[in-house]
């Protein structure tokens, strides 16, 4: 299972989210680490703001918090993968959120 942030156009597709606009920072663990601390706390809604006000103009209008399954092999083919998605935060993308 991988945690990331995502987020969600007008349309309801995933829009990827660079690793500095998840965690301010380079490093794909430390983000990782930091979101997982954060769902284990309760704190997935507080971080999922602080994500949505780093999130600039474009085509994401919801951020997202989530844990994903995914198909190793379809990953590796460049396929869809996601075998299961759960949502721990929500919230509206940009400075305003």
């Amino acid at each position: 299972s991988f945690v990331t942030a995502h987020g969600v156009d007008r349309a309801g597709e995933v829009v990827r989210l660079d690793i500095d606009t998840i965690g301010a920072t380079d490093d794909p663990l430390i983000a990782s680490g930091e979101l997982r601390a954060a769902i284990r706390a309760g704190q997935a809604p507080a971080r999922c703001r602080e994500i949505a006000a780093r999130v600039d103009a474009g085509p994401a209008v919801r951020v997202e918090i989530v844990t994903e399954r995914h198909d190793v092999i379809a990953h590796t083919l460049d396929r869809p993968s996601v075998l299961d998605r759960v949502v721990h935060a929500s919230c509206p993308a940009g400075a305003s959120a």
